[in-house]
């Protein structure tokens, strides 16, 4: 009876034993690991995102124009037996197509954007803080963005080639999808296309994904 009873209690010693150590083992290195994931996790804060959304109202950097090389020097040269000329082939020039939305700009890109005149920026430089803190706002609890969609708005129809255009469209994409049903925004609205090739008046800007 002896000998059955010492059995038992060295099984049971052996027992808390594996629940310490299995139970040390799990608060370690592990546990530690995992609540450092989940602090990486956790939202950003309201002050995080507005200080976020002022890089809407930040200007592409310009692009500067590369300097000319220096012509090479004039080499005597034989002349040439004249041939008849053969007309070049034109190779066609590629556009986009379609609608690009603001998001598919991913890294470092040129896009073009007609300077504003002196009292045109001025406006637009009032404008644009104000829409930026409009969104902030509207993400908040019992709040809208009608205020940032009608800001936006304004600057695409008053400045549709600027800088500021291509910003508010930004905005206007970045807004969660169900307010683009509230809010009637088109496609055309989005579109950042014609910022992807030179026009007539407009000038290079590098833009970076807003971070």
């Amino acid at each position: 009876m002896d000998s059955i009873w010492m059995k038992i209690a060295l099984g049971a010693v052996a027992l808390v034993v594996g629940v310490v150590v299995v139970g040390h083992f799990m608060s370690g290195e592990p546990a530690s690991t995992s609540q450092v994931a989940v602090e990486d996790e956790k939202p950003k804060t309201f002050d995080d995102m507005a200080e976020r959304d002022k890089q809407f109202g930040e200007q592409p950097k310009a692009v500067e124009p590369e300097p000319a090389p220096d012509p090479p020097a004039a080499q005597p040269a034989e002349p040439a037996p004249r041939e008849p000329a053969q007309p070049v082939a034109q190779q066609p020039v590629r556009q986009p197509s379609g609608v690009v939305l603001p998001s598919s700009i991913t890294g470092a890109t040129t896009l073009y954007f007609k300077p504003l005149g002196e009292i045109d920026d001025l406006e637009a430089q009032r404008l644009m803080p104000v829409t930026t803190a409009a969104r902030s706002i509207g993400r908040l609890p019992v709040t809208h963005f009608k205020l940032m969609v009608d800001g936006c708005r304004q600057i695409l129809r008053r400045w549709p080639d600027s800088w500021y255009a291509f910003r508010a469209k930004q905005m206007l994409e970045e807004m969660p999808e169900r307010f683009w049903r509230s809010y009637k925004v088109t496609e055309e609205e989005l579109d950042i296309s014609k910022f992807l090739k030179q026009r007539p008046g407009t000038q290079p800007h590098t833009v970076e994904p807003v971070r």
